[in-house]
């Protein structure tokens, strides 16, 4: 038993206080075994309530020693879809099964995973809409032995913990989401989607739930009073924003932050280059050079003061355009990534113009690029920045993480499913395919989200 109370000490350094109900139920089990008292199966999940991308301990106990059971995590998210994962272990000496420690014996993955029941959840598509950022606020964890389902814990994961929200309209459109905590002088970020349009008020609670900075969901384009299509998108969008902000109660006007995925990572680099209160830059998957906007035709994404910035186009090849027709025929995924690399060859003499300045800013960066991006080559996209960085002896903290089966991120934190590796573009549509694994998209969310966390305490 002394080694038991090890292992679990262990594991409630690393999960945090909710884990000690582990070793509650795993000391329990060894008395109550070495008395010889038959206990009925438990299951104990912990903590109950969470904020979406922390830790979640699953623990099983008053299992024979070296039983096998299945674990299964399931749940509807707000759309009607079901998820679900499913793995087998084999309890201890002791009866229990740790879902932090123990290897996963088959199912939705396989080998030691402390979030494996979450990133492999799966979705059946039975719903209105699919999609991978889809809420899923409940889900339900069985304990199965032998078939039977002999106990079930419901866990409750929430995007918001001590924030407050206001959804603005007009000259800024989005979703402003303050922490009731919130410490004067503070810095403020701004939230950029991508492709897709809107904005992406989920992602921004958690960011502002977990870094305890007012945090701004920003709309560019695909919201009312906005243009439908990312094409001709002025960065006055972005100066009003920051200036909105600068004007809140509790912010530093000079110290603000921007966090965006994909051609949301392009405008965030874009705004850093022309704003001086932008002091830190988080992009997923970006890229350093300016590309065509996405509509009818050809158009620039971007404009200042009623100028253009200088682009690149996306050419495609023939055979990708008889992929992309296919794909929009048959609801598969499309992957763009070489058209774009294909782009980037075809029109090598104007890259440098298209190049956003980026030496020019007073923030810092952390971008992530995956060579395994399905949509566009964010790898070799977002080297372009730290080469310009570098070049330029730019004063202040750049770093570029990559991750070779991260795929096009879409999913910034861990313990959230990464298996569906495709999103629907209403702007052309078609579904873009994402590329890599699941479990590689899986850890690339485990690995940089604490760092895009530090990043942000550090550099704001």
């Amino acid at each position: 038993m002394r080694d038991d109370r090890r292992r679990a000490v262990a594991r409630c350094r690393r999960w945090g206080m909710g884990v000690i109900v582990c070793l509650a139920a795993a000391t329990a089990g060894a008395i109550a075994q070495s008395e010889g008292v038959n206990m009925e199966p438990m299951l104990e999940v912990t903590p109950e309530q969470v904020l979406v991308g922390d830790p979640v301990a699953i623990c099983a106990s008053g299992l024979g020693p070296g039983a096998i059971a299945a674990i299964r995590v399931a749940g509807k998210d707000v759309f009607g879809n079901t998820w679900s994962a499913e793995a087998r272990y084999r309890a201890d000496e002791h009866g229990t099964i740790d879902a932090a420690r123990d290897a996963s014996l088959g199912g939705s993955y396989a080998g030691v995973d402390p979030a494996g029941l979450f990133w492999s959840l799966a979705c059946d598509y039975s719903g209105s809409i699919a999609t991978p950022f889809a809420p899923l606020p409940d889900l339900t964890v069985t304990l199965i032995i032998e078939g039977e389902e002999v106990a079930s814990r419901t866990l409750r994961r929430v995007a918001a913990m001590g924030v407050v929200k206001e959804t603005l309209s007009g000259p800024v459109t989005g979703v402003f989401i303050r922490p009731e905590d919130l410490a004067a002088p503070s810095p403020a970020l701004i939230v950029l989607g991508g492709s897709e349009g809107g904005y992406n008020e989920g992602w921004a609670t958690i960011i502002a739930s977990k870094t305890r900075l007012p945090t701004l969901a920003l709309a560019y384009f695909g919201a009312d009073g906005l243009p439908p299509t990312l094409e001709n998108i002025p960065l006055e969008t972005v100066e009003r924003a920051i200036a909105w902000l600068g004007k809140q109660e509790g912010v530093a006007p000079d110290r603000i932050g921007i966090v965006g995925a994909s051609r949301g990572g392009e405008l965030a680099l874009l705004a850093a280059s022309l704003f001086p209160e932008v002091k830190a830059v988080v992009g997923y998957t970006p890229s350093g050079i300016i590309w065509e906007g996405i509509g009818d035709g050809d158009a620039p994404a971007w404009t200042y003061r009623g100028e253009a910035f200088p682009y690149l186009r996306v050419l495609v090849t023939e055979d990708q355009q008889k992929l992309f027709e296919e794909a929009v025929t048959q609801g598969t995924p499309y992957f763009d990534a070489p058209s774009f690399a294909h782009s980037l060859e075809a029109q090598r003499s104007r890259i440098e113009e298209a190049t956003i300045p980026v030496e020019r800013s007073q923030a810092a960066f952390l971008l992530i690029g995956n060579p395994g991006d399905g949509v566009w080559p964010s790898h070799a996209l977002s080297q372009v920045v730290i080469d310009r960085l570098t070049t330029h002896g730019h004063p202040r903290p750049f770093q570029l993480l990559s991750y070779e089966e991260g795929g096009h991120m879409l999913v910034p934190y861990p313990y959230y499913p990464t298996t569906m590796r495709q999103f629907y573009l209403p702007t052309v549509g078609v579904w873009e395919g994402l590329g890599s694994s699941a479990k590689g998209a899986a850890r690339a969310a485990e690995d940089s989200w604490p760092r895009v966390l530090e990043f942000l305490r550090n550099e704001l």
